[in-house]
């Protein structure tokens, strides 16, 4: 079956930068190891997604639990410093490409509903067919029925569905539910990634 529909995540694709970048930096803060790191992360990060948890409660939970609560603010403010929102403009620009090639594009982000209300306040919106963002509909990536309802709202099968991600863990679920997922590293690996699915950019 075809690729029809492309979908995006958010943070780490569509803006700010990617997971392992923003990883690497925080376990150098925090003088944890990348394993361990990760497991405190993912521990707790459904409930901010999902908006059980803000922000700074999140991230409280995560340096207690790797043993480093006296890090807490110095992590607040490494996090507030980076460029969270800054938009990837060659992101966008391939998806309005991709939309006037006949494909349709989505967002699917595991974020807060104050980041689902800016991101439609910007106008982003208006550049994909569908936006999903985890705390709107109560489950997160990698779970399979967030992938289900991004293909509801899309119109398309699964199988008809590539998905780009920053973050392997969250293409784990894509994979389950039968869409093509992709690695995001890079745009130019990104458009190699797409041409050698049958995409045509």
């Amino acid at each position: 079956m075809s690729i029809k529909a492309i979908g995006f995540d958010y943070g780490g694709v569509v803006a700010g930068i990617p997971g392992p970048e923003f990883e690497r930096q925080a376990v150098g803060l925090l003088g944890v190891d990348l394993e361990t790191f990760k497991s405190a992360y993912f521990e707790f990060n459904h409930l901010m997604n999902n908006n059980v948890l803000s922000r700074d409660e999140f991230w409280k939970k995560v340096v207690e639990e790797l043993g480093r609560p006296e890090k807490f603010s110095e992590l607040i403010g490494f996090i507030d410093s980076l460029p969270q929102h800054l938009i990837n403009i060659e992101i966008i620009e391939l998806s309005d490409r991709l939309r006037g090639n006949g494909y349709k594009t989505g967002l699917l982000s595991n974020n807060t509903l104050e980041t689902a209300q800016k991101f439609r306040a910007s106008g982003l919106a208006a550049h994909f067919d569908a936006a999903v963002f985890s705390a709107e509909i109560g489950v997160s990536k990698p779970n399979p029925q967030a992938f289900k309802i991004f293909c509801e709202r899309l119109g398309v099968a699964p199988a008809e569905m590539a998905f780009i991600d920053d973050t392997e863990k969250s293409l784990t679920g894509a994979a389950a539910v039968g869409f093509s997922p992709i690695l995001f590293t890079g745009y130019e690996a990104l458009i190699q990634a797409l041409r050698a699915k049958g995409v045509n950019i």
